[in-house]
């Protein structure tokens, strides 16, 4: 039986979900609340997992595990690196890499990848394809790289960023996430919608957009769960 996990790093970001959820049950785990609902029908369990990479690979590690996951879902906000992307956009990971490691490390150790990427699932990524063809659905989705680093990148190292990997977009979570469920061999993808971008950026800007980019993300995962 499918069941899937959706994955936001902030409570503001999960907020949404817990309103639209029936018949939740809450339960902690590693300090976490995970909660089991329904969705559009669909058997969900939805978590806040907190910031960066290590927090959000315990929590997917653990729905995976724990909560018998069969599909993830990373859903919140991220800072625009592509200069097409406004604030409010949602990106559709095609591949995440991470930006802040040495990726031979990936690929000469464990789990010994073949490049530094962790590709999305094809079917996921032609479903919500499918829904960004919707007439009715008039967000602006935008499908490709997303990589992951533990700082908040504002100005500083966004060129280098750009240099070495050319993403839409850059998060905290999302890397670690493809990690844990590559690993785990879990389908995955991200839905991540844009809170600040090189014109408009900083930690103030982040925290005027957050709740309505969380919200754009909510609508599109939302609209797949209705289809899926």
């Amino acid at each position: 039986m499918q069941k899937i996990a959706i994955i936001c790093a902030l409570e503001r970001e999960l907020r949404f979900y817990l309103e639209s959820m029936e018949n939740i049950t809450s339960s902690e785990s590693a300090g976490l609340t995970f909660h089991r609902g329904k969705l559009n029908g669909k058997d969900v369990v939805a978590v806040a997992c907190g910031v960066c990479k290590v927090n959000a690979a315990i929590a997917t590690q653990l729905l995976i595990s724990e909560y018998k996951a069969t599909t993830a879902i990373c859903s919140g906000v991220a800072g625009g690196i592509d200069k097409a992307l406004r604030i409010g956009d949602t990106v559709m990971s095609t591949k995440v890499a991470y930006h802040d490691i040495w990726e031979r490390s990936l690929i000469d150790l464990h789990p010994f990848m073949k490049d530094e990427n962790f590709y999305c699932d094809k079917n996921l990524v032609n479903s919500f394809k499918k829904i960004a063809e919707t007439e009715n659905f008039s967000q602006k989705i935008h499908f490709g790289k997303i990589v992951t680093g533990d700082l908040f990148i504002d100005q500083d190292g966004r060129d280098g960023i750009i240099e070495k990997h050319n993403p839409l977009c850059v998060d905290m979570e999302t890397g670690a996430i493809a990690h844990t469920c590559y690993v785990n061999n879990v389908p995955f993808i991200a839905a991540r919608s844009i809170s600040d971008t090189e014109d408009e950026s900083g930690l103030d800007v982040f925290e005027a957009n957050c709740d309505f980019a969380a919200k754009m993300s909510f609508d599109v995962v939302n609209e797949y769960l209705k289809q899926c």
